[in-house]
């Protein structure tokens, strides 16, 4: 920047020659030059000189490659992220293809590489023939031969028949099982039945023609689930931590959140159908993250496989999808699995359930970088029909306020509904649709998980 200079300050050089008056005297300034002796003139030494030649043959050579090796990497990853967002490599035939090609149903890539690793819809078509039920969780057995369900008498009950009956519903964990006494189970008296271990670790139901000599019959736990710390009840959206529901996941596609899911055993996450749109098929650009309050991309657990219900075609129907991790999650304070409802679980109209997720804190907001919990209510499927003028809501459940407030949203689907039931809490529903976002009698509406526990536990067995 150009200053002018105060005229006053401006300090110029001194003329000390310009006064003199002696013959000789210049007309002008006169310039004196200093002289200084001069020394002798420096010459690098030979060893200097060697060094200096040394450099110039080999580090100065090594330092350009390294400069250019790291321009190449970084232009590498240029193109490699660029690539990613338009395209899929097939490694066995070497080409690209467009994105919008993969998981289309088309092989595109030899041995169709691009069909391989998609999202999988599962067909359940057999039912299941174990069940958990009453709020005692009593085991029940269906018996082929009397085409029945039985209870399972204590008499002949040990911890491998445990392993072998939740092995049947997917869980490999090691199950708890007690006896309780018949009379107290307050369920109409049916057949009894012992289990059997078959030699490929299937289980067989056989009746036993003399009863129950004990009158005990067998309490079934698969998993220690549902321990949450959740205390204070606080009515409304607020931040929570994710000690309050260690089961919630944070879904990503690509290191974005796209939905909230649950874990419900240490290979398995439950979630929405609809998280997984036709363009975001490919699994191997799905992770999750366990154990999280504030939303991260870093040390996300890969995904193995990915399914969706069969019967599921982009509408509000048949919104269920399970998630198998590549390695089982280590259980700890901040990670632990949900508990599944019984069959025959019933929740009175208005009872208190909780939502959790970082969807959006407000309609057409933004996703929340903390957890989020908020606290809605059994609606009744006559009132939730009325809200939505008579849609077809079999299979689902709805949940909100009449005054509207309180809602899941945008960022949210997928993840759980749940509701304390004892001292354990327990997943009554998966985040499914809606009408806006906490909109005055437009309730949340939700996958009912009941009406598809036979399609968890047969894709859970059969994709073991």
């Amino acid at each position: 920047m150009h200053r002018t200079a105060d005229n006053h300050n401006t300090e110029r050089p001194r003329n000390t020659a310009g006064t003199s008056h002696g013959a000789g005297a210049a007309h002008g300034p006169r310039v004196v030059r200093e002289t200084r002796p001069r020394g002798p003139a420096v010459h690098p030494t030979p060893h200097e000189s060697s060094k200096l030649t040394l450099f110039k043959k080999i580090g100065v050579p090594i330092i350009t490659a390294l400069l250019v090796a790291g321009a190449l990497v970084v232009i590498g990853i240029l193109i490699k992220v660029v690539l990613d967002n338009y395209y899929f490599f097939c490694p066995k035939s070497f080409k690209f293809i467009p994105l919008q090609n993969l998981c289309d149903g088309k092989a595109d890539c030899s041995d169709a590489e691009d069909e391989q690793r998609c999202v999988q819809p599962m067909e359940v078509k057999t039912p299941s023939t174990v069940r958990i039920s009453n709020s005692l969780s009593i085991l029940q057995v269906f018996n082929l031969g009397s085409q029945s369900w039985t209870l399972v008498c204590y008499d002949f009950w040990d911890n491998n028949r445990a392993k072998a009956v939740c092995s049947q519903m997917g869980f490999n964990s090691d199950p708890t099982s007690s006896a309780v006494d018949v009379t107290s189970i307050n369920m109409p008296i049916q057949a009894y039945s012992r289990i059997d271990v078959t030699s490929n670790g299937g289980i067989q139901s056989i009746l036993t023609n003399g009863g129950c000599v004990s009158g005990k019959v067998v309490s079934l736990s698969c998993i220690s689930c549902g321990t949450g710390q959740k205390q204070v009840r606080i009515v409304g959206g607020t931040s929570s931590l994710i000690q309050n529901w260690p089961w919630q996941i944070s879904l990503q596609y690509k290191g974005q959140h796209v939905c909230g899911g649950s874990i419900i055993n240490p290979f398995w996450i439950l979630t929405a159908a609809h998280c997984f749109p036709k363009d975001q098929q490919q699994v191997d650009y799905w992770r999750i993250q366990v154990g999280i309050t504030t939303l991260t991309v870093l040390f996300a657990t890969p995904v193995d496989k990915i399914y969706v219900h069969s019967m599921y075609n982009n509408s509000k129907h048949y919104d269920i999808g399970l998630i198998r991790l590549k390695s089982p999650l280590s259980f700890s304070d901040i990670i632990q699995p949900i508990c599944l409802p019984n069959f025959d679980y019933i929740l009175p109209n208005d009872f208190a359930l909780w939502v959790t997720g970082w969807g959006y804190t407000s309609e057409g907001g933004a996703l929340s970088s903390q957890l989020q919990e908020a606290q809605v209510f059994l609606i009744s499927t006559s009132i939730c029909n009325d809200a939505y003028k008579g849609q077809n809501l079999e299979g689902m459940m709805c949940a909100g306020r009449v005054q509207g407030g309180s809602d899941a949203c945008q960022g949210d689907s997928g993840g759980p509904l749940v509701a304390l039931s004892g001292q354990k809490w327990v997943q009554m529903g998966i985040v499914s649709w809606g009408t806006g976002c906490g909109q005055p009698r437009k309730y949340g509406v939700y996958t009912n998980i009941i009406y598809y526990l036979d399609w968890i536990y047969g894709t859970m067995t059969r994709a073991q």
